[in-house]
């Protein structure tokens, strides 16, 4: 009796929080893009570049703020109130401590780009850590409680609001203040909203036991955390100082809509899977079957969108960038493998920590994460278009140990994962081979949003007439799931 309520409780909290998940970062990425593109039609590479330059760094601190123990906490099944606070006040020290070194470090992180505005941006950023630093817990807690409709309001609205302010000020000619005021101003509203939204409020406690009961789990994440956060982000560091601030401008931009995907369907999953996952983390075979649901769903979305967008990169870059941004379509093209790749791997994550396996995942990250590092350096020689393919080489050749090591944990192997993708790669090479002919019978001198919106409403199209028609097994379970949320409201 027990297990007939456990089973449907569990399923119905995890789609719900997937349903809520997907209305936070659809909302959140659509309105990101959208201000994107304005921003970008307001200002130049150069500035979005500079922005770079400095997140680069200030970024990599923010994993110092949270240090892991947010997931630490996701993934204790007996967290007290005093872990609660503890951590509160240690990640608050940890904010105010990181915010005092970068306005001290300002004028090091200026020289080292010779850049002399990144001294007050950098100032002005750093204040980000101590905001910050107020929320890692109230957002661990509803999290924790798979209360994604909370989560989606405050993602939403800060967005929204910074997004709004950011364009008005670069339409008045606040250059890169409008993007760092951006920046500064989401964080702001985050923490507003999540303390008037969450219920949890810390105590004056503070217990180092309860620290240290988290650290085995943490420390062994923060350790990932740091590796995954400068291999996705060395090539940022490492082309502002080689190659310029303009250069880094169109890679980032690039690289920012090759995440559009990612943001909106993997991570979408990923977020809510792990706390999901950590709930059955006893029952491997059903924790197996629910990561390759997870994996053939997220396929069925990306897999078409990275492909298809190869195929109608220069429209598309053309139509929502402009002229001055005509640099991003070969580092777009090559992002698009990418993509592919990095949205089905994001879910191994969940299958190491769910199972608790932190030190497992740190260790797989040492060799992948080195492979990949040496891939970037080896193309910084042929200028930005050579990272990318650096970047690409690296997540071909890194993804067998990866996905390998994770499936172990629930006796599920490299070729499971693929044979069950297969039929939704060759659909979505069918549209893409499609669409190309589409375009070349389209006139060239017709506007590039006239041509770029035939070729996304026929992709669209084929693609689902192929996956319909064909009945790929990963489209009829995900119609199956959404008819009975249907049913049942």
């Amino acid at each position: 009796m027990d297990e007939q309520v456990t089973i449907p409780t569990f399923r119905q909290k995890t789609v719900q929080g997937i349903g809520w998940s997907v209305v936070s970062q659809i909302g959140y990425q659509a309105i990101s893009l959208l201000v994107m593109v304005f921003l970008s039609r307001l200002l130049s590479p150069r500035e979005f570049g500079l922005l770079a330059m400095v997140t680069v760094i200030t970024s990599f601190a923010n994993i110092f703020a949270e240090m892991g123990f947010s997931a630490a906490l996701v993934q204790k099944t007996d967290v007290q109130p005093v872990h609660l606070s503890s951590v509160f006040w240690l990640n608050l020290g940890v904010g105010l401590f990181l915010t005092l070194i970068f306005i001290a470090g300002s004028p090091f992180i200026a020289r080292f780009y010779d850049e002399p505005i990144l001294l007050p941006l950098t100032i002005f950023i750093a204040t980000n850590f101590l905001i910050g630093s107020l929320t890692i817990v109230q957002k661990t807690m509803m999290t924790k409680a798979l209360d994604f409709r909370r989560l989606s309001i405050v993602d939403i609205t800060a967005v929204t609001v910074s997004g709004f302010i950011a364009i008005i000020l670069a339409y008045f000619g606040a250059g890169i203040w409008s993007l760092a005021v951006q920046s500064v101003l989401a964080t702001t509203i985050t923490t507003i909203m999540m303390w008037k939204l969450g219920r949890w409020r810390p105590s004056l406690t503070f217990n180092w036991v309860a620290i240290k009961e988290l650290l085995g789990f943490s420390l062994n994440l923060f350790g990932t955390q740091l590796l995954n956060y400068w291999v996705r982000n060395l090539d940022y560091l490492l082309i502002g100082r080689f190659i310029g601030s303009q250069p880094l401008g169109v890679y980032k931009n690039a690289y920012s809509v090759m995440l559009f995907p990612l943001a909106n369907v993997s991570r979408v999953i990923s977020r809510v899977m792990f706390p999901s996952l950590s709930l059955i983390q006893q029952d491997k075979e059903r924790v197996k079957g629910v990561y390759l649901r997870a994996t053939r769903t997220i396929a069925l979305v990306t897999f078409p969108m990275m492909i298809g967008l190869f195929v109608v990169v220069d429209d598309f870059v053309l139509a929502v960038f402009g002229q001055q941004w005509i640099g991003m379509i070969p580092i777009l093209q090559i992002f698009c493998l990418v993509g592919m790749l990095q949205s089905i791997g994001t879910l191994t994550g969940n299958l190491y920590l769910s199972q608790g396996r932190s030190d497992l995942q740190l260790r797989v990250g040492l060799f992948v994460h080195t492979n990949a590092i040496l891939w970037i350096v080896i193309g910084l020689q042929w200028g930005v278009v050579g990272v990318a393919v650096g970047v690409a080489i690296a997540a071909i050749l890194n993804s067998y140990p990866s996905f390998s090591f994770a499936g172990r944990l629930v006796h599920l192997t490299y070729w499971q994962i693929w044979q069950g993708l297969v039929g939704i790669l060759g659909c979505a090479l069918l549209m893409a081979a499609a669409v190309w002919g589409i375009k070349l019978g389209l006139p060239s001198l017709w506007p590039h949003w006239v041509r770029l919106g035939i070729s996304v409403l026929s992709g669209a199209i084929i693609y689902g007439g192929l996956i319909h028609f064909l009945r790929v097994p990963a489209y009829l379970e995900t119609r199956q799931l959404l008819l009975e949320q249907i049913r049942n409201g």
